[in-house]
């Protein structure tokens, strides 16, 4: 049998390989959890990148266009109120038979447009001035031209012109447009004008 010196011997080169054994094993398992610590980031790194996306299908990319980048806003100045068309007053003349202040509908016409053009030209103001030819007395024709001059205006008020926005004068046979020498003539001064007032 072995001396127990031989045993003591034995006992410690197995304690030093069991301890080599242990602290080489607990190095090398030091080093793959450091080498593992190292590369978790790198896996961590690879799950935290968004996934790569796809085109859309061929389809949809032929029907849908695309979006333009939105730009910013400019400043939008506001366009100063168009100024209104031009009217002739003087072509929208009315005409009246003899002692008469009915309206035509060639008058009517006439006074249609008018209306038209004033309810889009919000400040404009007119006076009508009513006219007669020479027969007749000086009081009576006054007062027939006041009535086809109202007559007038009536009609414009049922279009929806503002009364405020219409004057009225009656001039009878005082301002002929033409010489009253013959019937022709004085139709022809058998009528309303329109002027634009202040």
């Amino acid at each position: 049998m072995l001396k127990r010196s031989s045993w003591w011997l034995v006992i410690l080169v197995c304690a030093f390989a069991v301890g080599f054994l242990v602290t080489g094993c607990s190095k090398k398992s030091m080093v793959k959890e450091e080498a593992a610590g190292r590369q978790a980031p790198a896996v961590e790194a690879k799950k935290e990148a968004p996934p790569a996306l796809m085109p859309p299908p061929k389809e949809e990319a032929q029907t849908a266009p695309l979006a333009p980048a939105p730009t910013p806003a400019a400043k939008v100045e506001a366009a100063p109120p168009a100024a209104p068309e031009a009217i002739d007053l003087f072509g929208l003349r009315l005409h009246f038979a003899f002692d008469d202040y009915s309206l035509s509908s060639e008058s009517k016409e006439n006074l249609e447009k008018l209306a038209a053009w004033m309810k889009k030209t919000d400040n404009a103001k007119i006076q009508i001035e009513g006219h007669t030819c020479d027969i007749g007395t000086n009081e009576y024709n006054l007062a027939l031209g006041e009535r086809r001059a109202n007559s007038a205006k009536t009609y414009l008020e049922g279009l929806g012109v503002d009364s405020s926005r219409i004057s009225t004068i009656s001039y009878g046979e005082e301002r002929p447009l033409v010489p009253n020498l013959d019937e022709s003539n004085r139709s022809k001064n058998r009528r309303d004008e329109f002027v634009m007032a202040k």
